[in-house]
């Protein structure tokens, strides 16, 4: 039964890992997309346009340093790959805990990191994007940061279960 649990457990932190994977090859072939998008939220271009009065009392937190912004967006990147190379590699160690060729509790302890970290990354978004105040014209983003942080959630509870 140990075994079978471990796989499961592999199945749900690889799902993790192979989203992240996805999402974050996409910000190393085509970083535009997602960095032009990061500066519009921290640029407040859309809320600033939209919401002239509501943007007025948060003008001081934009930023607007294309430097600035493009570090931020690198930060961003290289946390979303270490993720996403903990959790396939988590996965991987799980599959060898399973065979026997690898530590149990090892295994079950990357594998809690790797969750943890990726919800951290989406709270962070999360957390971000309410500083930007990105529920005014980003609601597809604060909705998509909710939804998969608390899939990386329920996949950490069922591991520490």
């Amino acid at each position: 039964m140990e075994s079978l649990l471990l796989l499961v457990d592999a199945l749900l932190v690889a799902g993790l890992g192979l989203w992240m994977t996805v999402a974050v090859a996409d910000n190393w072939r085509h970083p535009k997309l997602n960095e032009d998008a990061v500066a519009m939220v921290v640029r407040f271009d859309l809320m600033a346009e939209q919401f002239p009065e509501e943007f007025a009392p948060l003008a001081h937190r934009r930023i607007e340093d294309p430097r600035l912004i493009r570090l931020l967006f690198q930060t961003m990147r290289l946390a979303e790959t270490v993720a996403a190379i903990c959790l396939i590699g988590a996965a991987l160690l799980l599959i060898g805990a399973a065979l026997g060729f690898a530590g149990v509790a090892f295994a079950q302890a990357a594998a809690v990191a790797g969750a943890a970290f990726f919800v951290c990354i989406w709270a962070g978004f999360v957390i971000g994007g309410n500083y930007f105040a990105y529920w005014y014209c980003h609601q597809w983003a604060q909705q998509n940061h909710f939804m998969v942080m608390f899939w990386g959630l329920f996949v950490l509870l069922i591991l520490l279960n």
